[in-house]
Order: C-alpha cells, then structure tokens, then sequence
C-alpha cells in the first residue's frame, strides 16, 4: 500500500448534520493527541442526508478545512461520502478522499449460476473446515452453504466494484480510501458469510480499509446499543478473526479494519470493542 493513502489506526466517524460541531468535534481529537493516542477524524455526510439537510458535499469539506486550520491540527483527516453507490457518488468526487460504497440494497440479489459455481471451485480453502490462526473455534462450511452465501453476496460484491472503479477512473487509483457497508442488511452476516464475501471484494480487486457489516442488536442513532453485549462480543471477535485471515490469505489492505456504523452514542460498546480487540491481538501473537 505504499502508493495508497492509508488510514490511520485509529479513526473515528464524525457527522456534522448542521456543519456546527466541526470545531468541537476536532477538538475531542486534539484531546485524545493530548494523552497520547492519535485518533483521525472522518466527517461524513450521506446522500439521503444531504438531500434532507439540502446541502452538499462541498459543505462537510469547507467546515472541515475550516476547523482544521482554526485549530492548527497538522495530521490526516478525511470527508467521507457516506453510503453512496454508482448512482450517487458523482456530485461527492471532487470533495471527498474516503468513500463508503453501501450494497445493503443489492443483497439477496441472486447471482448468476456461473458465477455461482466460478466462486466456489476457485475458493476451495472456504469449503470445509475452515481453521483460522487464533480463533477460539474452526468454522465449517459445505458447498451447498457456500453456493447459497455466494448466490446472496456476490452480486452486491460485483456493484461494489463498479463504483471503486468508477471513483478510481475519476480520482485516481490510490488516491482514497475504501470502504464498504452492508450494516443496512436485512440481517446480521455470519463469521463465515464475512469470510466468503471478502474473499469475494479480493476478487474484485477492491483495495478495502475497512468493512461495515451488520452486527446483531439495534444501532439506532442518539441511543445506546440495544441488544445482549456477550453476544456482541463473540461476533466482533469473530469478524476480527476472519478479517486476519483474509488479509493474510487473500492480500487486503494489512490495515482493513472493522467498522461499527451508527456508532453515536453507543457507550455501553466501547469498553466491550477495546477489550474484544486485545484478546485477538494476543491470541494471534
């Protein structure tokens, strides 16, 4: 990824609804520097949310550039359009470096027959037990559970790679970071659902940072996570776990990270993902 603008360790998605809280939010950044941890803010702002607010993509830059000046932050920062697909990303090229590809609305989309039975010979590694490095247990799959998971995931996989190419054809290759969403879907995705589409966005050639993938609970925004936080766990831990696997096994970005969406207000989350995060960082070591 030399030639890729990466993203930072850590980050964190900002939404400034009404462009008044970019300067606070910055400001919570400075303070996480202050202690020692660089924490890169994303302000993003989706379609819908601009088409509600009746503002535009060149807004959230504009405030953006604004507060970092003001505040003299000197580290990375982005603008993401957020859950945007080929038929709405145009009018956010010009201003944004991160992209949030959703495909929510394309899953269960059946795919092809061909492309069905092309997945499934060439991913043989996925049929089966399935050991990854650190996991607490292997997964196991059969054909006919793949051919089902491929039939419902590759044809969202396949319009998430018109639109990064589309974007790297206006932008530049390299030029932004990627992410895709599928926290928008009907239903959570499995440990190894997340295994098959991954090896699916590899396919792709889709040079992702980070994925979105819906967690069981509700996210709803400006309350709590409402659900069973053990059950949380397990699954965050597990995702952690097939996202090593896939970059090691399929050469994504070593820096792919996994992304918690509707993420406001979720306090009861963070002491839960920071220790989910060091038990699989030890167990793999």
């Amino acid at each position: 990824m030399s030639d890729q603008l990466k993203l930072g360790k850590y980050s964190v998605g900002m939404g400034d609804r009404f462009t008044r809280q970019t300067q606070a939010q910055l400001r919570a950044c400075l303070t996480a520097a202050e202690r020692g941890v660089e924490v890169i803010p994303v302000w993003n702002k989706s379609h819908r949310e601009h088409q509600i607010m009746g503002s535009e993509p060149a807004d959230v830059r504009a405030v953006a550039d604004a507060a970092v000046k003001a505040l003299g932050w000197t580290k990375p920062y982005h603008v993401d359009a957020d859950h945007v697909g080929l038929k709405t990303v145009d009018r956010f090229l010009p201003h944004c470096d991160f992209f949030t590809i959703d495909v929510a609305d394309f899953i269960g989309e059946r795919a092809g027959a061909g492309a069905i039975k092309g997945f499934v010979e060439q991913h043989v590694e996925l049929n089966g037990r399935i050991a990854i490095a650190g996991s607490p247990h292997p997964f196991q799959t059969t054909r006919e559970e793949m051919e089902r998971i491929a039939g419902k995931y590759l044809l969202a996989v396949g319009e998430a790679g018109k639109a990064y190419r589309h974007i790297a054809a206006a932008k530049g290759a390299g030029s932004f970071i990627t992410e895709i969403s599928m926290d928008e879907a009907d239903a959570p995705q499995t440990p190894v659902e997340l295994a098959i589409i991954l090896a699916a966005i590899a396919d792709e050639g889709i040079p992702i940072q980070t994925i979105a993938p819906r967690f069981a609970g509700r996210f709803n925004k400006g309350v709590d996570y409402i659900g069973g936080l053990a059950q949380f766990e397990r699954k965050f831990i597990d995702n952690l776990h097939v996202i090593m696997f896939a970059v090691q096994r399929y050469g994504l970005p070593a820096n792919l990270k996994l992304s918690i969406h509707s993420g406001s207000d979720k306090f009861s989350l963070i002491p839960s993902c920071a220790v989910c995060w060091r038990n699989t960082m030890r167990a793999s070591t």
